[in-house]
């Protein structure tokens, strides 16, 4: 079963691996990043991260969404990491089941607008995060299971 969605720059990290797979009962990550699914060592700097006995995929857009029919049939507790709202924004339009997703770390660059204290857009994510909207999908940010929950509201 899915657990829960969230986009994090920073993939599986402190806060992805432990506070919120702990929090979630999460028994598997799974990364959707195309970057990451192409790195032999950022994925294995990844499986380093994650949690002892917590099983984690990599897996890029297609690959993901050629796999779910397989994912939404396992017995774990499955929470999905995406590294940037494009590949989420993807990922959605073709698989739009989820209700919705934390946005839970986009860092700031040039020309971003600030949305919370960890939340950056720029005109791009901003798009992005129109279409996954579109697709019927709540967005709240919320860095750790501790924190307040906000929904994200667009200008």
């Amino acid at each position: 079963m899915i657990k829960a969605v969230r986009i994090d720059h920073r993939l599986v990290h402190g806060q992805v691996a432990f506070s919120w797979t702990q929090f979630l009962g999460a028994t598997r990550i799974i990364v959707i990043d195309d970057k990451a699914a192409n790195d032999e060592f950022q994925k294995m700097a990844l499986n380093m991260s994650k949690p002892a006995g917590v099983k984690l995929n990599i897996f890029t857009v297609e690959k993901a969404l050629s796999k779910m029919e397989k994912v939404e049939t396992l017995k774990d507790t499955i929470f999905i990491v995406f590294g940037c709202t494009h590949d989420a924004a993807r990922f959605i339009e073709q698989y739009p089941k989820f209700k919705e997703v934390n946005y839970g770390g986009i860092a700031k660059k040039e020309g971003s607008q600030q949305f919370s204290s960890v939340i950056y857009l720029n005109d791009e994510e901003i798009a992005d995060t129109k279409k996954i909207l579109d697709a019927g999908v709540k967005i709240f940010m919320q860095q750790l299971p501790t924190s307040k929950r906000e929904e994200l509201k667009l200008n």
